[in-house]
């Protein structure tokens, strides 16, 4: 599994903006060898606010076909909003060891 993540910062008050404009953004899902997409908000930072954009993915060339994509180009057309502070931090990720929790029992 790969994975990528973009660490975010942004103006006090504009992370609700910031969480709305990821809510209202598509098209991943439907991505050959999407997994999953989480956006992840830190707690309690001092002078702005800080998300971690994290995505799932089968393997990293369907996260590279889906750079190269269309819906990609169109999510992220625009340019950057003036509330971000600076340009993301991105990296990635292979999972090496995953647990998950055991199934529970059926009932009797």
């Amino acid at each position: 599994m790969f994975i990528a993540t973009n660490r975010i910062k942004v103006k006090t008050g504009y992370g609700d903006t910031l969480e709305q404009m990821f809510k209202a953004r598509g098209a991943v899902q439907d991505h050959p060898g999407f997994i999953s997409f989480e956006l992840w908000k830190m707690n309690k930072t001092p002078d702005h606010e800080e998300f971690l954009v994290v995505t799932h993915w089968e393997a990293e060339e369907h996260h590279n076909t889906w750079t190269r994509s269309d819906a990609f180009r169109s999510a992220h057309a625009g340019g950057p909003p003036d509330f971000l502070l600076g340009p993301g931090e991105f990296h990635t990720y292979q999972v090496v060891h995953r647990l998950e929790a055991a199934a529970t029992a059926a009932a009797d």
